[in-house]
């Protein structure tokens, strides 16, 4: 071993730098990092991309292990020498060849008619990315098992979606059967309102090998473990949560500008932080919002702003009908995006999928909550998980994403940001907030992993003695 400390292994898809947003590898980022704090040592096993899309401001504090993915990385074979940001230039014509390559291939499989049959045998959230885990997992398995025998890991947590990381669990206890193994789920797989026989079959099999199962939420748990009969004690909620680090930094350094500058905005900014599209369809589908907003922004002081969009010709064609009104702005470092939070009146949430929205509790809700802002919510579900929250809680305001009752909300914000008592719709009612921190929630993580290791030596004491 390089070092005296346990040493842990994350399995995960995306990671920094190779990450294209910071959504996509926050949690297990985060994870990482606590343990690290911890007296662990981290490995982390995800995928390299040809591209190298930046830390978001979040150095890498762990043992990064990055796998060459052979459906993304087709001109790869010079990136393990020297600077890949360096190199970035030289790679363009490879990732634009690789992104022609791709893209046929996609073309391809829709013609084939394939892609119901991906969702049949991998049940992932997005078309594609059953297999481009599954290929993945293909190429780092000798990798994960050198890691292993080499930094005798202790433990091994596998994070999905993508699902098809999972097939590694039954490979993983089968030759290291010490190994404590915890399968993280940060979406639903097969619930009994979605579900497909092979994906199921494959769930249950990498569920047998797991010493601990861990949930993004409380609705998650009750419902995968119903269907899969799970031993009570044998699953965990750990939610995403606010880093308190980040936002303790923010709030000191923008209470420190506001004290210099007594600045206020003359118009009521609604914000969406984090990245969306503006094409129509999809679990983010803005179309019922943005015409209810063309219809409430005549005349009205008011700013609607995303942070974090991915320039495009559809962002460029939306931003063109609401000039003065609307404000698109690219994807920014963590902190940046909480500051604009605090600059922000009403922060905005959307989703539009019906049948994963029973689920939804992304790390921006708790970013949101965190703020101290009004949180808008609009769904197409009414149990959507965080519109239930803004209610139960009294977070600020919920609704369905048809345009009249997204318009009365709006109307609703706008007639309190003028009275100047929009705070009367936040009251956070019953609501510990320090509770919902990453740090209180990866203590959770840190205690189960120190459970397991109890058990284990406990349960060999027993065979000795015996």
């Amino acid at each position: 071993m390089q070092s005296d400390k346990e040493s842990v292994m994350i399995i995960t898809f995306y990671m920094i730098p190779f990450a294209p947003q910071w959504g996509a590898c926050q949690r297990m980022h985060y994870l990482a990092d606590y343990l690290q704090d911890h007296g662990y040592s981290v490995y982390v096993v995800h995928m390299q991309g040809s591209d190298y899309l930046g830390d978001y401001g979040h150095p890498i504090r762990f043992h990064p292990i990055p796998i060459i993915s052979p459906m993304i990385s087709i001109s790869s074979n010079n990136n393990n020498s020297g600077s890949m940001k360096d190199d970035r230039d030289q790679d363009n014509n490879g990732s634009r060849f690789t992104k022609v390559a791709v893209d046929f291939a996609k073309t391809i499989i829709k013609k084939l008619n394939l892609l119901s049959l991906e969702r049949m045998v991998f049940n992932e959230p997005n078309s594609g990315m059953g297999v481009y885990g599954y290929l993945f997992t293909k190429s780092a398995r000798e990798k994960v098992f050198k890691t292993i025998s080499e930094q005798e890991i202790k433990h091994v947590i596998i994070s999905g979606p993508p699902f098809s990381l999972f097939r590694l669990a039954p490979q993983i206890k089968k030759r290291f059967p010490q190994v404590n193994l915890i399968l993280d789920y940060r979406d639903p797989w097969n619930t009994p309102y979605l579900s497909y026989r092979i994906s199921s079959l494959i769930e249950r099999n990498a569920l047998r090998y797991a010493d601990k199962v861990v949930f993004l939420n409380d609705r998650m748990l009750h419902d995968i473990s119903s269907k899969y009969n799970l031993p009570e004690e044998k699953c965990a909620v750990v939610l995403n949560g606010y880093s308190e680090r980040d936002w303790n930094e923010v709030c000191r350094e923008v209470e420190d500008r506001n004290n210099r500058n007594h600045l206020q905005s003359d118009r009521m900014i609604i914000a969406y932080i984090g990245g969306t599209s503006f094409t129509n369809g999809g679990y983010r589908d803005l179309s019922s919002f943005l015409e209810a907003f063309s219809k409430f922004q005549v005349n009205k002081n008011v700013c609607l702003r995303f942070v974090g969009v991915t320039p495009s010709d559809a962002a460029e064609r939306v931003r063109s009908q609401f000039p003065g009104t609307l404000e698109i702005l690219p994807p920014v470092d963590t902190k940046t995006a909480l500051k604009y939070m605090l600059e922000s009146d009403v922060l905005f949430l959307n989703h539009t999928d019906a049948r994963t929205g029973r689920y939804v509790l992304t790390g921006k809700f708790f970013d949101y909550i965190r703020s101290g802002k009004v949180i808008f919510g609009t769904a197409s579900s009414e149990n959507t998980y965080f519109v239930d929250l803004i209610r139960k809680y009294q977070l600020g305001v919920g609704c369905l994403t048809q345009p009249t009752q997204i318009l009365e909300c709006l109307e609703l914000l706008y007639d309190k940001w003028m009275k100047g008592s929009l705070g009367e719709l936040r009251k956070d009612d019953g609501l510990n907030i320090e509770e919902l921190s990453r740090e209180f929630q990866n203590g959770k993580y840190l205690q189960l992993l120190e459970d397991l290791e109890s058990n284990k030596s406990a349960v060999e004491l027993q065979v000795e003695q015996w």
